[in-house]
């Protein structure tokens, strides 16, 4: 990925060791959570829900160490902790084991969902145009750990060997934070995910997506919600010319399974070549009609954006993921707790790298990914400190 700034690296450094998770995820929003889910213990426990909670986050930021390794750094860094923890004994693994199903998927969930939203603002290179929000979905796939409850949860498809899970995101271009993200089975297509995200779209988004997504149903709803589209759509979508527009675009009709069921959109087609000089033709829809207010050129433009959600793929399933390329759940409440979590420190760091470029002045992007991971994992202990 791009090269950070030296002075904003630095800056990272120094916000990493003041404390980035209960920077970000403080003991109130978490024990919130908790309570959301009804998580909370009914009695004392060695092990509480509040720090199986970040636990369950440390343990991205401690990849190959095991429970109790990973809960003793932890607890050497939680200054919320003095007096309460005092000659405390940690657990066995298979003892924090247990805590950790008793915890469930719910608050982890409740966590992300309470920090999933766009972070930039007008001084964010790149994050906005004309005013709308660049914003983008897309899908992925991720390994999991093979045994037959995962299997029968997740599902392994033809010719794999593990099962999977699918996971969408609807994430902001210009900082690539989530907005959020929805997972489930492999045999759980993408775009019933995104119907599951429909909630998140609002007024002033320009959502980009391709061409995996587009259906008159899914365009249709997702234009309710009053965003504004900028959709590829595949060959298989008939788009009849209802009207020639001067830009060379032109007005036609998305078409649904019933006569009635017909939107007007705009057509943009244009082709890329590489360099190679393979062309390669794309097809957009948009409910941005007016040539004048969004000329074909600069939609062709923001649409490249889309494809800044790949890196972010790259980030949560290589640079977050252990070196065994796997999940460590063997059960299925187990994964989707796993993945809540791992939703959530990627969302903190997301978070702690827009704020310091923004301090420094320069494109979030240009902040490489993995140093700050690198120096969160060094500095584990002390970034549970608030």
């Amino acid at each position: 990925m791009e090269r950070a700034e030296g002075g904003a690296a630095g800056r990272l450094t120094d916000d990493v060791s003041i404390g980035l998770l209960a920077t970000v995820f403080p003991e109130e929003a978490v024990q919130a959570a908790v309570d959301e889910a009804g998580a909370r213990e009914e009695r004392t426990r060695s092990l509480p829900s509040k720090l199986m909670m970040y636990l369950a986050m440390a343990l991205w930021l401690e990849p190959g160490k095991g429970y109790v390794r990973t809960l003793r750094g932890l607890l050497e860094g939680l200054r919320w902790s003095r007096g309460g923890w005092d000659g405390y004994r940690v657990p066995s693994d298979g003892a924090i084991s247990l805590a950790r199903y008793r915890l469930g998927e719910a608050p982890l969930r409740n966590l992300f969902d309470e920090v999933a939203a766009p972070v930039a603002d007008e001084r964010t290179p790149d994050a906005f145009w004309r005013g709308l929000r660049l914003m983008a979905v897309d899908g992925t796939v991720v390994d999991l750990p093979s045994g037959r409850p995962n299997e029968a949860a997740f599902d392994v498809p033809a010719g794999g060997s593990r099962p999977q899970a699918r996971l969408v995101v609807l994430a902001e271009c210009g900082t690539l934070a989530l907005v959020g993200a929805a997972f489930d089975s492999i045999a759980v297509g993408e775009r019933t995910l995104f119907e599951r995200l429909l909630d998140r779209l609002t007024p002033g988004m320009l959502l980009l997506a391709d061409r995996g997504f587009p259906s008159y149903d899914l365009y249709t709803a997702a234009a309710l919600t009053g965003a504004e589209l900028l959709w590829r759509v595949s060959a298989s979508f008939t788009l009849p010319v209802k009207k020639r527009l001067p830009d060379g675009t032109y007005l036609s009709e998305l078409r649904g399974t019933r006569r009635s069921e017909r939107v007007t959109v705009r057509v943009i087609e244009y082709s890329v070549a590489d360099d190679d000089g393979v062309s390669e033709v794309f097809c957009l829809i948009t409910t941005l009609l007016d040539p004048d207010a969004a000329s074909a050129l600069e939609l062709a433009r923001n649409y490249a954006e889309r494809w800044s959600v790949e890196v972010l793929f790259k980030l949560v399933k290589v640079d977050l993921r252990t070196s065994g390329g796997v999940l460590r759940s063997g059960k299925p409440e187990g994964v989707r707790q796993e993945l809540w979590a791992l939703l959530c420190v990627y969302q903190a760091l997301r978070t702690l790298i827009t704020k310091a470029a923004v301090i420094a002045g320069v494109d979030p992007a240009r902040i490489s990914f993995p140093p700050v991971l690198d120096a969160v994992k060094s500095s584990v202990r002390t970034a549970f400190s608030p």
